[in-house]
């Protein structure tokens, strides 16, 4: 291991064996793990016999102060890594913060890529156009949301969202008065054991009666053919 390193490892977004060989060994040589719930990290470690190390818990509600904590102790003992519950760190999680202060600090940060509910989702979505933009979670508010999705709107790529089961009837109310014709692309609990992908317009999606359940990463086709080319001119 390098010295003075911390180390973002993406961990699997369902399925256990979603997970590189890298991975593994950096978690095992690891001076200790910085996790988002410890609880969900150890069902990681155990099913790959990581044992004996320290996990802390750093998550979206975690002071500053333990910033400086998890940098102290990262100088002291050499290396850590961080994971979070499920997928690649850093998007729609406190990885960023992390990684920032650790560069601050003179600590090399090293990334182990891995799964990702982003690129997962955008490669089965099959919509064509070449770029792909990443909206995250939309916010709460119905005001807000419809605005966020306003302005999406005028971006011409695959956009990908996320959504929790408890506002997804909502996002896809949302979407189907600001993208009303667009194909969307849902996948649901992708990786576990109740993976669906569900295709359609918004409005075609609700009346299915989709099932509130899991975590959803939702694809929407709002690419412009006019920008679409068979082949790139050199």
């Amino acid at each position: 291991m390098n010295e003075n390193t911390l180390y973002i490892v993406a961990g699997p977004i369902g399925n256990l064996e979603d997970i590189t060989f890298r991975a593994v060994r950096t978690l095992k040589e690891s001076s200790f793990i910085m996790c988002e719930d410890t609880r969900q990290s150890k069902k990681l470690l155990d099913h790959y016999e990581i044992t004996g190390k320290k996990l802390y818990s750093f998550h979206s509600h975690s002071k500053d102060n333990s910033l400086s904590f998890f940098i102290d102790r990262i100088k002291a003992e050499g290396s850590a890594a961080y994971l979070t519950d499920c997928g690649t760190p850093g998007i729609s999680d406190p990885g960023s913060k992390l990684a920032s202060e650790a560069r601050k600090n003179g600590i090399r940060v090293i990334p182990l890529p891995g799964a990702s509910a982003l690129t997962t989702i955008a490669s089965v979505a099959g919509f064509a156009g070449k770029e792909i933009y990443f909206g995250g979670f939309l916010s709460k508010k119905p005001g807000r949301r419809i605005n966020e999705l306003n302005s999406l709107k005028r971006i011409s790529a695959t956009i990908v969202i996320y959504e929790s089961p408890h506002r997804i009837i909502k996002t896809l109310t949302a979407l189907a008065e600001v993208f009303p014709d667009n194909q969307i692309l849902i996948g649901r609990e992708i990786s576990k054991i109740h993976e669906e992908f569900i295709t359609g317009t918004a409005k075609s999606i609700l009346e299915s009666k989709i099932t509130e359940k899991g975590e959803f990463a939702i694809a929407i086709d709002n690419n412009d053919p006019k920008n679409i080319d068979d082949e790139d001119e050199i």
